[in-house]
This record gives structure tokens, C-alpha cells and sequence, in this order.
């Protein structure tokens, strides 16, 4: 095990059109008063690893959220093309800046209830078993947070789709390890949503 594979960089996925939203859902306000993307973007420095975000559909709305935070910022110009490409972009650019692969965890902006310790939780245990790829567990449900790692990045780097990553997680189902977490299975798909927050 190398560094890189036991210190990941966690990615926040920001760039969809929210169309289920009616409007740009990465601007849409927590009961506490804070935006989305800003949200998950300090929620996710919080874990002292370091973060990447993914912007594209209302660029310049959700960059001007970002101010005054460090992390490293990624313009998925092909947004429009569905997330897989948004993510496809995103580690394109992750490992142009690193310069070597390193393990990725892959966190969306609509998943209020995720927190820095549950991301940490994913790194801990990638650190204990940095081959296995990590999901998050809800119900019968499995998605993001996922931790990828570094071998997977190739695949990550052709994805093309509106499918997300769910093709890398399934290619690699022999290896996929399910982490309770009950928190991923709230997320943020219509205005209506947000009443069901508690404060925070």
C-alpha cells in the first residue's frame, strides 16, 4: 500500500442541471441558511483530506459559492452529457493535477446528511483495505458515497453516461464492500425535500 492509495482525495460532484429541481439545486438553501454546494464543500474539507469539486451547469453561480475555500475547482464542460462524463472529467483532471493515481472518494452536493465523519469512515477503512472499492449502504440501496481505488481510475476516466458510476462499481462487484450509511440515502431531488431537514 502506497500513500497515495491510503489518503484519498475526496470529490464532490456539483455540476448537474437539476432538472427534477426546477432550478440550480446546488444554490438551494439548508434550514441552517447555507447552500448546498457549499455545504458539501466544507463538509468535505472538514475531513482534513484533500477536496476536489465538480462544477458545470450554472458554473459561475456555484463558483461564487466556493469563494474563500480551499479546494481545487473543475469545470466539467461536458456536463450536459450525463455525470459519468461530469466524473470522467473530474478525475481527468485530478490525476493532470497529481500527477500520479490516488484513490478517489466520490460524494455528491444533494447529500445534506452525509458528514466528515462518515467520509472519514470510508478513508479508515480504504486505509485498513485500500483494494476494496467502498459503497454506501441504505435499505437495499447501494450508491455514493463510493471510495474508488487508484486502479479503477482508468475506468472512471471512460465514462460516458447518465449512469453515474454504477458500471466501474458493478465491474467490480467481487471487491465491492457495502458500508452502512444511513445518511446517503437522503438526498435533495425537488424543493420539497428541504422541508423534511431537520436544522443543523
Amino acid at each position: 500500500m502506497n500513500a497515495s492509495n491510503a489518503s484519498p482525495v475526496v470529490m464532490v460532484m456539483a455540476a448537474g442541471a437539476s432538472t427534477r429541481y426546477g432550478s440550480a439545486k446546488q444554490l438551494a438553501r439548508l434550514p441552517n441558511g447555507c447552500t448546498l454546494v457549499r455545504h458539501a464543500a466544507v463538509t468535505a474539507i472538514e475531513t482534513g483530506l484533500p477536496v476536489q469539486i465538480v462544477i458545470g451547469a450554472h458554473g459561475e453561480l456555484v463558483r461564487a459559492e466556493l469563494i474563500g475555500l480551499e479546494l481545487a475547482i473543475v469545470d466539467a464542460t461536458e456536463w450536459w452529457r450525463g455525470v459519468g462524463r461530469s466524473i470522467a472529467q473530474g478525475v481527468d483532471a485530478l490525476v493532470a493535477r497529481v500527477g500520479k493515481p490516488t484513490s478517489v472518494l466520490l460524494t455528491l452536493a444533494d447529500l445534506p446528511q452525509v458528514t466528515s465523519k462518515d467520509l472519514l469512515r470510508l478513508a479508515e477503512m480504504h486505509r485498513q483495505s485500500p483494494d476494496r472499492l467502498l459503497v454506501s449502504g441504505f435499505g437495499d440501496n447501494r450508491g455514493p458515497p463510493c471510495l474508488f481505488p487508484a486502479d479503477c481510475l482508468p475506468a472512471l476516466q471512460k465514462l460516458d453516461s447518465d449512469d453515474g458510476a454504477r458500471g466501474v462499481v458493478k465491474a467490480n462487484a467481487e471487491r465491492v464492500v457495502a458500508v452502512p450509511l444511513a445518511a446517503a440515502g437522503f438526498d435533495i431531488d425537488r424543493p420539497s425535500d428541504l422541508l423534511k431537514m431537520p436544522p443543523t
